[in-house]
């Protein structure tokens, strides 16, 4: 058998990714019967609460670090959620990404997470003043649902209900909080905010306002006013 290595990469190094992607083989077959649905290999490192309720597509890539947690209670009741955890065929998710789902969290094909992301659905309530937060019940306030394509930068955090449309993109660091997002949108800030949308009636990105309303004459924008605006 005949071994090409590519780009002057060392004998140590080509060994060393064979024999972790043989690692993540061997773990994804031994783990795939606990899943809703597992089509893709896993990292060992990802750490998976409740994988009966994950779903995960063809060519999915996980990098190390990711949690993925299905929450099926709180201390106060135990089995009050029938979570849904959805990762479509083609997403890449980056290291130290956190998603948890208590309602319903859905990532399109080829959504790309960065690194760092948290998308969430749930909370912990504080109603109490007189008991630590950790002990109180979670407040689920989803479904978080990602369209096709969405690119989402390092440090975004996702949280309640938030549906984000097709081929979006999520700037670094960036809070969406309850929010409807259409497709084709540019999103930056904290809070989030729109600044730019694809207009399919005349073919280009128009910028918008917060809401995703054209606020330009319909005249074609830079790319790098989206992404030098804070």
């Amino acid at each position: 058998m005949a071994i090409s290595i590519q780009n002057h990469e060392s004998w140590g190094l080509y060994l060393l990714r064979r024999l972790r992607n043989a690692r993540a083989k061997l773990y994804t077959f031994l783990v795939r019967s606990y899943f809703r649905r597992l089509e893709s290999h896993l990292h060992p490192d990802t750490e998976i609460i409740n994988p009966q309720y994950v779903s995960i597509g063809r060519n999915v890539v996980i990098r190390p670090g990711v949690w993925l947690y299905a929450i099926t209670g709180d201390p106060s009741s135990p089995d009050r959620f029938q979570p849904s955890l959805e990762i479509e065929n083609g997403c890449s998710i980056g290291r130290f990404c956190h998603i948890t789902c208590s309602n319903r969290v859905v990532l399109g094909e080829e959504v790309f997470l960065t690194e760092g992301i948290l998308i969430t659905d749930s909370s912990h309530g504080y109603e109490d003043p007189n008991t630590p937060v950790i002990a109180q019940s979670v407040v689920s306030s989803g479904p978080v649902v990602i369209g096709c394509g969405t690119w989402i930068g390092n440090g975004a955090r996702i949280l309640g209900r938030v549906s984000i449309g097709r081929n979006c993109v999520i700037g670094a660091n960036c809070v969406v909080t309850n929010m409807d997002i259409p497709d084709h949108s540019v999103v930056v800030g904290i809070p989030a905010r729109i600044v730019r949308r694809y207009d399919q009636a005349l073919k280009l990105w128009r910028r918008t306002d917060a809401h995703g309303n054209f606020t330009d004459a319909g005249q074609p924008t830079e790319r790098r006013e989206c992404i030098d605006r804070p």
